[in-house]
């Protein structure tokens, strides 16, 4: 600091008496008048004024920066001396280690080595501490339970610490008892410090410097001394109290730091009953939380940064207790935030390292390998693990409670902080939760599988983290997949769903979408044609596309398909972009409409209306209006499966009408799959059709009529094998249903080629189909068309001598639904002959002859009554219109 110089009093007299001659003088020459004399002198008493006081602060910050730099080094001195104690625990380690091997040698020798010793160290041992006790009680003075008022009063006096010191050196020294409550302390007594010597001196800067190093150590270290004798008598009457007081920490901030320390040194045994004091006190603080925040937040303040660096302790109780004390802490409702770096910082590192790519939307747990598949390498990719086969996952925390654990934490953390309406303190901690959330779903332990997807779940559907659950959401869609196909645990598979829906339906407000519904391909194992991916051409399973959706709604378990359904019924209706995907989902929803449970029927019901009344507009409202709704002539009511008991409404008919063109070809094919259970789902998804579709069913009826033969055959040649599939009864119901809305005319110009043609390899199933028809045809329509139903059943190649015997049984079925029907309708069929002429007289008596015929040469006695059965109904029509 620059100083200005000192002026002499001869100059400022000189001015003076130079500057004015007399009372109303002036200066000639330029001199002062005596006004400004007075006022340049006061100016040069307060510089010299300013200058002093300037150079008692520097002396003043000199003396604060050597406070500080001893209190750096006695620091460092105590690291040091933890460091010299763990090396000498280590050397001792070894050292006991020595001996043990010693010992497991035997020897007599090595015993009496031993023995002196152990004899040695006894009395060195003895030689040491009584040679201290001697030396302090020379050098000591004490301090008793009753000078601790003193001396806290003195400390908040203006004495500077004098009267602490003076009542130290007056006290005699006494002895040391470890129980009682006026148990003694001893203080050794250092040079009493006076802050009034600094401030007062006019010594030069360099002369204050040595005797205020001095005179620091001795204020540094007798503070010191005061806050051990404090520690030790709280900590002697906590002794007091034993185990009926339980440990207050929200009498004395104190006890907190003591807890703290505890919990910070090398010793397990210390720390595990630290931990255990510590989860007791927060507990009993628990229970009364609203009036006790105060203190559960002095202890997160105190003792928190502790307890998270014991999370990853190698010892699994320290772990255990830990993670215990932080959640019970999260669930007092204090304030996290500036404890919250190094909370989530130390529950991170428990899990396994993981990293986003999000050009392929896709978590990596393998940087390198994912490296390698982005160059073409033969490899599939990572998401993909686990839907063939088992995945290979390495854990960081060895114990699954306590992974479990850590899910529980995180899931305390988020509920406390949502419900405190502070979730903006958890953004930037959201992307590393997600990722070590997400390893959790390869866990091999299920619960921690449910925890981790339940927490996704809920971090994905908090509004303030929307940005964030939009940048993860297809890839938590596609690594939650391979959860769906574990078949053993029915908890897992309803978690992995929960996670999926929200994943998919996280808005992407921008382009007006799903974030995740990029995730529905991968779901139902899409694949684009022609697409063969480079790891299939040495190795076949990468080359396998597996349609998730497709296993789980055919689980065994009804909770499954239950879930299933709700889920298909959220992204049906609450998916922005659901008009891209209502043909890969919709015909999931109308299989579970023939389920065996009755909520899975109802689900998938309520699910369909939704989407009809979301699908009405102005054209659907006119047609309504002016009733133009179906053919009056067909009832719409009758004949329909069950669960149906009404004609769906006109929104579902047309919403399901509009989607069924993508995918009915293929439900047409999987009639002949080489699964019973496939094509059984396919009959019933195809009835389901029938129901909603009507009509609109029937404008490919050439290929649908051959594709059922086809499945008629197979069933036929494999009936007994797979009888309680029933997958030709569902077949029956679906032609039953289709020919309500199908002129006779029409099918029969279909049906009749394939019934007359040599040698057809499908002859009897287009005769079953046939009876199917015939069955489920309004008589209306089929009374015109009577005689020529008759004259194609009673051909020779259907019931004659040229039919094969599973022909003619299946003939003779059709002819009996005829004559049933013709019966049932005697004054129709009458009123139609008598107005009309027609051959139908002709056809019927033809058809006699050849069943008398067959009467007369059949031996199998199926056909026979089956063919005296129809030959009865015949003579009675033929009288009725004669």
């Amino acid at each position: 600091m620059r100083q200005r110089p000192p002026r002499s009093n001869d100059d400022m007299y000189n001015n003076l008496e130079s500057g004015r001659g007399g009372r109303g003088g002036g200066n000639r020459n330029g001199g002062m008048s005596s006004h400004e004399a007075n006022a340049s002198i006061m100016e040069s008493q307060n510089n010299d004024r300013i200058s002093e006081l300037s150079d008692q602060v520097a002396r003043l910050k000199g003396l604060t920066i050597d406070i500080g730099n001893e209190v750096q080094e006695q620091n460092n001195l105590l690291d040091g001396m933890g460091d010299s104690f763990g090396n000498v625990g280590d050397m001792l380690a070894g050292s006991l280690q020595r001996m043990g091997i010693m010992l497991e040698r035997g020897g007599a020798k090595h015993m009496c080595y031993l023995v002196a010793f152990v004899v040695f160290v006894m009395v060195f041992l003895y030689w040491l501490l009584t040679s201290e006790a001697q030396l302090l009680q020379k050098e000591n003075h004490s301090v008793t339970m009753t000078d601790i008022d003193a001396i806290w009063s003195s400390l908040r006096s203006e004495d500077n610490g004098d009267l602490i010191l003076q009542s130290l050196s007056t006290k005699k020294p006494r002895g040391v008892s470890s129980k009682k409550k006026n148990q003694v302390f001893t203080i050794q007594q250092k040079e009493p410090f006076n802050i009034d010597s600094f401030t007062s001196s006019s010594k030069a800067v360099n002369s204050v410097a040595p005797i205020a190093a001095k005179e620091c150590n001795a204020m540094t270290y007798n503070l010191c001394e005061l806050a051990d004798a404090f520690s030790a008598l709280d900590q002697d009457s906590d002794d007091e109290e034993g185990e009926e007081t339980p440990l207050s920490l929200d009498k004395q901030p104190v006890r907190n730091q003591r807890l703290a320390s505890a919990l910070k040194t090398n010793d397990i045994a210390s720390q595990i009953e630290s931990l255990s004091q510590l989860s007791d006190a927060i507990k009993s603080l628990l229970r009364n939380c609203n009036d006790n925040k105060q203190q559960i937040q002095a202890i997160m303040d105190t003792c928190g940064k502790a307890l998270f660096q014991l999370i990853g302790h190698k010892a699994e109780k320290c772990r255990s207790l830990s993670l215990e004390c932080v959640q019970s802490l999260i669930l007092a409702d204090i304030d996290l935030t500036r404890h919250l770096p190094y909370l989530i910082t130390s529950i991170v590192a428990r899990y396994t390292p993981c990293a986003y790519d999000k050009d392929m939307e896709v978590f990596v747990q393998n940087q390198q390998e994912h490296e390698y598949f982005k160059r073409g390498g033969a490899s599939n990719r990572q998401d993909k693990d686990g839907l063939i086969g088992q995945v290979t996952f390495k854990v960081v925390e060895p114990n699954e409670e306590l992974r479990l654990a850590l899910c529980q934490t995180i899931r305390c953390l988020v509920g406390s902080i949502v419900t405190m309406n502070v979730a903006g303190i958890l953004e930037p901690y959201y992307s590393e939760l997600i990722l070590s959330l997400q390893t959790s779903l390869r866990d091999p332990f299920p619960d921690v599988k449910i925890a981790a997807s339940h927490l996704l779940a809920e971090l994905l559907a908090i509004p303030h983290f929307e940005l964030g659950a939009k940048y993860f959401a297809t890839g938590l869609a596609r690594s939650v997949l391979p959860n769906l196909r574990n078949n053993r645990n029915v908890a897992v598979i309803v978690a992995a769903m929960d996670l999926l829906e929200a994943s998919i339906v996280v808005p992407d407000r921008a382009k007006r979408k799903g974030a995740g519904s990029a995730a529905i391909a991968d779901l139902v194992g899409f694949k684009a044609d022609n697409a063969i991916s480079i790891a299939a051409f040495y190795d076949s399973q990468y080359a396998v596309s597996v349609n998730i959706l497709a296993e789980v709604s055919s689980q065994r378990n009804p909770r499954v398909r239950l879930r299933c359904c709700q889920m298909l019924q959220s992204l049906l209706i609450n998916l922005p972009d659901k008009y891209d995907h209502e043909q890969r989902l919709l015909p999931y929803v109308l299989l579970f409409i023939n389920d065996a449970i009755s909520e899975v029927q109802n689900e998938a019901l309520i699910c369909i209306n939704k989407c009809g009344e979301q699908y009405e507009h102005d054209e659907i409202i006119e047609r309504r209006q002016l009733g133009v709704d179906g053919d009056d002539k067909i009832d719409y009511n009758t004949n329909l499966p069950p669960p149906f008991t009404c004609r769906p409404s006109l929104g579902a008919r047309l919403f399901v009408r509009n989607n069924t063109s993508r995918f009915f070809l293929t439900v047409l094919g999987e009639l002949t799959n080489w699964r019973p259970e496939t094509r059984l789902r396919s009959a019933e998804l195809l009835l389901i059709l029938a129901v909603f579709c009507e009509e609109h069913l029937t404008k490919d009826l050439h290929r649908t009529l051959s594709n059922l033969a086809k499945a008629i055959d197979i069933e036929q040649a494999s009936h007994h094998e797979h009888e309680h599939l029933k997958v030709l009864d569902q077949i029956e119901q679906v032609l039953c249903l289709m020919a309500k809305f199908v002129d006779p005319a029409t099918y029969l110009r279909i049906v009749r080629p394939r019934m007359m043609e040599d040698s057809f390899p499908m002859q009897s199933s287009f005769v079953v189909l046939l009876s199917s028809l015939i069955k489920g045809t309004s008589f209306h329509r089929l009374c015109p068309h009577c005689a020529e139903l008759l004259s194609m059943v009673a051909s020779p190649k259907c019931i004659g001598p040229f039919a094969g015997s599973k022909t003619r049984l299946q003939g003779l079925k059709a002819l009996k639904s005829l004559c049933d029907r013709a019966t049932g309708n005697l004054e129709a069929l009458a009123a139609h002959f008598n107005s009309s002429s027609n051959d139908l007289s002709q056809a019927l008596s033809s058809c006699i002859d050849a069943l008398e015929e067959m009467v007369i040469d059949c031996v199998e006695e199926t056909v026979l009554a089956l063919s005296k059965e129809c030959l009865s109904r015949l003579n009675i029509l033929s009288k009725a219109l004669a």
